[in-house]
């Protein structure tokens, strides 16, 4: 059975106190949503901008506009997804204090190597393919990871590596102790699969920082 907004709304909100780097909302996956993903895959390779927690399904709406087919938005799963991304970066400003996040989805999957995240808090949502790929720390060479080198001396114990679920909500913390994570080999290049990620406000700033930078750096 799913867990309702509240209960959802109460998991996330306690994360910030517990003493773990990994909370996992388990959720049912709605009927036919994987043949109702794969049309509408091609449309998305990446799309991403800031969600305000005042008109989280109207922003949502704007960035998918010109992307995705009448045809697909007629369909009765599209707005239950547009729905659930839209309460899910609503929780993610709640639990962060804050007026807006960070918002991307796409089939553009190129994490290869282990990591971890390098910002306080994550969401991420699969909503189609394999889920993200977990390596617990029972199982991990962490010096290796440390010294960048490849994942065949990251990993330890090939039989505890996990994947998160098809809807299941995943909530990271961040930093050098955070959970050691990548793309799943069936999803990388796989443009059927498709992954949802919410960041603090300042994330997407300071991408967007880099890039004017960047731009101005070309003119000169």
């Amino acid at each position: 059975m799913n867990n309702t907004y509240p209960e959802i709304c109460k998991k996330q909100l306690g994360f910030k106190n517990e003493n773990q780097y990994l909370k996992i909302v388990k959720r049912n996956i709605p009927d036919n949503s994987e043949f109702f993903f794969q049309k509408i895959s091609k449309f998305l390779p990446t799309i991403f901008g800031f969600i305000s927690r005042s008109n989280a399904k109207k922003n949502i709406l704007k960035l998918f506009e010109t992307k995705i087919p009448s045809e697909l938005k007629n369909e009765f799963l599209y707005d239950f997804w547009i729905q659930d991304m839209s309460d899910l970066c609503k929780l993610f400003c709640d639990f962060l204090k804050d007026s807006r996040v960070s918002f991307w989805i796409g089939t553009n999957r190129n994490c290869n190597r282990y990591h971890v995240d390098m910002v306080p808090f994550r969401l991420l949502v699969t909503y189609s393919g394999q889920g993200t790929e977990l390596l617990p720390d029972n199982a991990a060479n962490r010096n290796a990871f440390l010294e960048g080198k490849s994942n065949e001396f990251i990993v330890k114990d090939k039989t505890k590596i996990k994947y998160i679920n098809n809807w299941d909500i995943a909530l990271f913390r961040g930093g050098k102790k955070g959970v050691l994570h990548k793309t799943p080999d069936s999803a990388i290049k796989n443009s059927k699969s498709i992954l949802m990620r919410i960041d603090s406000s300042s994330f997407l700033e300071e991408i967007n920082k880099i890039n004017r930078l960047h731009q101005l750096e070309v003119k000169a």
